[in-house]
């Protein structure tokens, strides 16, 4: 590969934190081939956009940046553009086809092809179409450059998917699904605490098939990942993210009781609640048997928070089907809840299906849910006021009469995507734990005041 020394990148990352994680692996080879990182697009030499291709928003904005891109490079700002991840594995053809103005593509293969593209063009050569092999797999040796702040990393402990939900393309993106090893992903998170990070947030396409796919595994691994994690390593906070419905065990539940850095929370997309809607999306349970699972959880883990997601105007659904999950949303009163509006997929077996639900009618729902889930939310908060809380803060911002307050997330909050505690009262920096009491509730903030010396 011709050397990077010097030649300034710049990465845009888009999507999941899945694929983020592949953009610090990208970044990691790219430093270890001697390029500079700059987060500032116009002054890059080269820039990469790490696409996401899972839905039709995702796919406009991935366009958008890569159109941004260019421009850059038609006015000179930068000499070459790269573009990788989902997008270009799901559509290689089509993209270099349409934007012949890219230099080199890669897949989701292996994100040392990056650098190796980069390489190739800044040396002269020519690139051949997008490599999309799928097989790839990152381990604790792999170069990777962090991007999220010093105190939180996400550990993607898998790759991959077996299932083959109608509404869904990433088995054909990302390939089967295979696992790390559990020695891999300790050593990763030991490397990741001797850094100062406190807080790790395990990711898959589907965490509790964890290990079930190794040699010699009698079946998933996961709660022993999870218990080998909490008894080897001193992290702080270990957060489990995407389960399954129908495989999340007794075992796995028994491990979120007994450890207490495994936090209290669990990420569980059940996608609806209606049986006949779920049987045509490819997915077990239904009302009944999600309830009697929550029902196990919330009496086994004490203090545990539940986050869903839930996908509203799939084809056939009917007034009576979208009332059945409105019901079991009021009765199950998530702690934290998404709503998606289905768009069809090109490949899925959903995009071929009758009885589409017209765009309106899908909004009508996701705006009547998510309304319905602020209320609850809100109710929820409420109740905490007057408890106490261990807050990570992560940044600080102005508060009454000149004063800071601390920004934060609770245990049962995970990075980006959940509620936010406002901690009066602390010193507490950024990376720093405080203990404190909710005093206000919002639909998705507490306001508290602190109790402890950071820490």
């Amino acid at each position: 590969m011709h050397s990077l020394g010097g030649l300034r990148v710049g990465v845009i990352s888009l999507g999941c934190a899945k694929n983020l994680v592949d953009t610090e692996v990208a970044l990691g080879h790219l430093v270890a081939a001697g390029a500079v990182i700059t987060t500032d697009e116009r002054q890059a030499d080269v820039l990469v956009v790490n696409t996401c291709g899972f839905i039709e928003a995702a796919r406009e904005e991935s366009l958008g940046e890569i159109q941004a891109a260019l421009r850059l490079k038609q006015e000179g700002s930068c000499r070459h553009v790269i573009v990788a991840g989902c997008l270009v594995q799901r559509w290689p053809e089509r993209l270099a086809r349409d934007l012949p103005e890219v230099d080199a593509w890669a897949g989701v293969g292996d994100p040392a092809e990056i650098a190796r593209c980069i390489g190739r063009v800044v040396g002269g050569q020519t690139v051949p179409g997008a490599r999309c092999d799928l097989g790839y797999l990152y381990d604790h040796r792999t170069p990777r450059l962090r991007s999220t702040p010093r105190w939180t990393a996400w550990v993607k402990i898998a790759e991959g998917c077996d299932h083959r939900c109608a509404f869904c393309v990433i088995p054909r993106i990302r390939g089967r699904y295979r696992s790390r090893t559990i020695e891999s992903v300790v050593a990763e998170v030991r490397d990741l605490e001797s850094e100062g990070v406190r807080e790790v947030n395990l990711i898959a396409q589907d965490t509790t098939r964890f290990g079930r796919d190794l040699p010699g595994a009698d079946g998933p691994q996961l709660a022993r990942l999870l218990r080998t994690l909490a008894t080897q390593t001193e992290v702080e906070w270990i957060r489990l993210l995407y389960c399954f419905p129908d495989r999340l065990t007794d075992e796995v539940i028994g491990v979120l009781a007994e450890y207490p850095r495994v936090v209290p929370y669990i990420d569980l997309p059940l996608q609806h609640a209606s049986r006949r809607v779920l049987r045509a999306m490819r997915r077990p349970g239904d009302a009944e048997r999600y309830a009697e699972l929550l029902a196990k959880v919330r009496d086994r883990v004490p203090g545990v928070a539940i986050r869903t997601a839930f996908i509203v105007g799939f084809p056939g659904e009917t007034e009576d089907d979208f009332a059945r999950l409105r019901a079991f949303v009021a009765a199950q009163r998530f702690d934290r809840l998404f709503v998606f509006q289905y768009s069809p997929e090109e490949g899925t077996d959903a995009a071929g299906m009758p009885d589409a639900v017209p765009p309106e009618v899908a909004e009508e729902r996701f705006h009547d849910l998510m309304a319905l889930q602020a209320r609850i939310s809100l109710e929820r908060n409420e109740a905490r006021v007057g408890s106490e809380v261990t807050v990570l803060c992560e940044r600080r911002v102005a508060g009454p009469q000149g004063t800071e307050v601390a920004v934060g997330r609770s245990e049962v909050d995970a990075p980006e995507v959940d509620h936010e505690v406002h901690v009066l009262g602390t010193e507490a920096e950024p990376g720093q734990f405080v203990r404190a009491r909710v005093a206000r509730a919002f639909e998705y903030q507490l306001v508290a005041t602190a109790l402890s010396a950071p820490w």
